[in-house]
């Protein structure tokens, strides 16, 4: 191109930006992006009942001392916010010849925010020890004992009408429940359980089953449990909480691995997720992650993960879960094939 071809052509360029209205320009180039806000508010949670089911065999001497230390955690918003709860505790062990477990009787009746020296009255509850030849820990079967067959006997009153209901199971072996039971899969297996638990409360929403147990660190599908030095025996880690992993997932329930380093900050988020706090939040169009960028309450937030597959937006910590009546939003650029 010659020098004056190439200058007249310069100039021309220089005439026709001149001429464009430079918002337009740039809006023109934004409608080729879709973007979106989506919004939510976090849920004012209802009252509990926490029932925690507890593992009794000879490993798990540490595991009850863990919990019960680091319980406060667990009560933590629930005291805070002075949103009611009771509490009641019973072992896996049920139904077990030649031992002497508690066969879903609460140990020491139930608890709630009223209670005095609620931390030490919880301490003397979940430290029930070891059931010396407890070997088949059956925690689905013992929460359908003490909620089924004993909820309106020994355990009278503890669930009431207006309360959401929880169980949470600590267990470093899997569900053996449907052992030496004809009648264990109307009721003990996952499925069965489940179905038995959405019906119990008449409404799935109200109900949840949650788990401590033996997870994976290459994740929830592996069929590896934690820290497998030995699996479920004393001093060796734990083997995948089969059936209790099933029947967490089937009920929206949670579930935290037993080999936890930290079990203040497990038992702070387990007990902000059993109030009914949403850690979990779904976008409406499907994101490109880069272009995500949250507010909670009205400023901008970090501490966050976001899940591709299932394209939602995930806080992993005690402190970074929103709190009731706090605004979420999200907005990202919409990913059009």
């Amino acid at each position: 191109m010659s020098p004056v071809i190439r200058v007249a052509l310069v100039a021309a360029l220089a005439l026709s930006s001149a001429s464009c209205d430079r918002k337009e320009f740039a809006e023109g180039f934004r409608t080729a992006t879709a973007f979106q806000r989506d919004a939510w508010v976090q849920v004012d949670p209802n009252p509990v009942d926490v029932l925690w089911v507890v593992d009794t065999s000879c490993s798990m001497a540490d595991e009850q001392a863990a919990l019960a230390i680091n319980f406060p955690g667990f009560t933590e918003f629930f005291l805070e916010t002075g949103l009611p709860f009771r509490l009641a505790v019973t072992s896996t062990n049920v139904d077990e010849e030649g031992t002497e477990g508690l066969d879903g009787a609460f140990n020491s009746g139930w608890l709630d925010q009223d209670s005095e020296d609620l931390q030490e009255e919880w301490v003397s509850r979940a430290l029930m020890g070891i059931d010396d030849g407890h070997r088949d820990e059956k925690g689905l079967h013992a929460a359908w004992t003490a909620l089924e067959e004993l909820g309106s006997s020994a355990n009278a009153g503890f669930v009431r009408d207006d309360a959401d209901l929880a169980i949470i199971i600590v267990s470093d072996e899997p569900d053996y429940s449907t052992i030496g039971r004809p009648d264990s899969g109307d009721y003990i297996d996952a499925d069965g359980f489940s179905l038995w638990l959405d019906g119990l409360k008449g409404d799935p929403e109200r109900s949840q089953l949650s788990a401590i147990v033996g997870i994976s660190p290459d994740g929830l599908d592996s069929p590896d449990g934690c820290n497998q030095d030995g699996g479920g025996q004393q001093g060796g880690g734990a083997l995948r909480g089969n059936g209790y992993l099933e029947a967490a997932q089937a009920t929206d329930g949670v579930w935290q691995s037993i080999c936890s380093d930290d079990w203040t900050e497990m038992l702070r988020l387990l007990g902000l997720l059993t109030a009914g706090l949403q850690d979990t939040f779904v976008l409406s169009r499907t994101a490109y992650p880069a272009t995500i960028q949250v507010t909670v309450a009205g400023l901008p937030v970090n501490q966050w993960e976001f899940d591709v597959e299932s394209n939602a937006l995930f806080f992993g910590t005690s402190d970074t879960i929103p709190r009731p009546g706090q605004v979420i939003e999200i907005e990202y650029e919409e990913r059009v094939d």
